[in-house]
């Protein structure tokens, strides 16, 4: 899905309230990969306060979703008409969190060699 620089958004937090299954697609039809996009229903305080529940569609190798109830990161334009997860959000950002352990491998991997090389 492609995103669009979303001008005068605000990042809070909300409330997962639900989610549903809408569709699988694929990606990569050579190699058969595939995603599933889910429906995700929020809450989010409203302009004057009240709780509002907003629903948007996400694509799951993007994020790791909480448990329903607990709070997540969202951006919601100024009328809180729209919400959208932000995927720059460590708590739910599943690409950037294979990428750290990725990391980490790497230089565990690194360490535990030069240690070898060194006679350790």
């Amino acid at each position: 899905m492609f995103r669009i620089f979303r001008i005068g958004w605000e990042k809070i937090d909300g409330t997962l309230i639900d989610q549903r299954f809408v569709r699988r697609d694929s990606y990569n039809v050579e190699r058969g990969g595939s995603y599933q996009v889910w429906e995700y229903l929020v809450e989010v305080p409203g302009t004057d306060g009240s709780p509002v529940r907003l629903s948007f569609e996400e694509k799951t190798f993007k994020v790791d979703v909480p448990p329903v109830g607990r709070p997540v990161p969202v951006l919601v334009n100024k009328k809180r008409t729209k919400a959208m997860f932000d995927l720059d959000d460590p708590r739910i950002d599943a690409i950037g969190r294979m990428k750290a352990q990725e990391q980490k491998r790497k230089e565990r991997d690194a360490a535990r060699f030069e240690r070898k090389r060194k006679g350790g």
